[in-house]
């Protein structure tokens, strides 16, 4: 899906949890910048972490998507905090702040 309309079409149902949607709106901005003809093809979440692929591209745009899926490691996925984050889990790795992870172990 053209970058354009995918940020449209998931304004309402985000494709990954809602701590992140900072991050890859401003992914998605930053790359609009260099090539507004980029197709997103999948968002995800894997291994913990942000997962960014599209079609087409140059060097600076592959940059920033290593740059977003590095920093979403940082990011609790739940809240957005950069405050006590860490990536473990028993079956699932997910990117958490102390706060959100005790929720979710509760």
């Amino acid at each position: 899906m053209d970058i354009k309309k995918w940020i449209e079409y998931h304004k309402e149902y985000f494709p990954v949890s809602e701590g992140w949607r900072s991050l890859v709106t401003k992914l998605c901005k930053d790359i609009i910048d260099i090539d507004n003809t980029i197709e997103v093809v999948q968002v995800k979440e894997k291994f913990g972490g942000l997962r960014f692929y599209i079609y087409g591209g140059n060097d600076k745009v592959y940059e920033l998507i290593k740059k977003a899926e590095a920093e979403s490691l940082t990011i609790c996925e739940n809240c957005g905090s950069k405050e006590n984050v860490s990536t473990k889990g028993d079956y699932w790795l997910l990117t958490l702040c102390d706060k959100c992870r005790n929720i979710k172990e509760k």
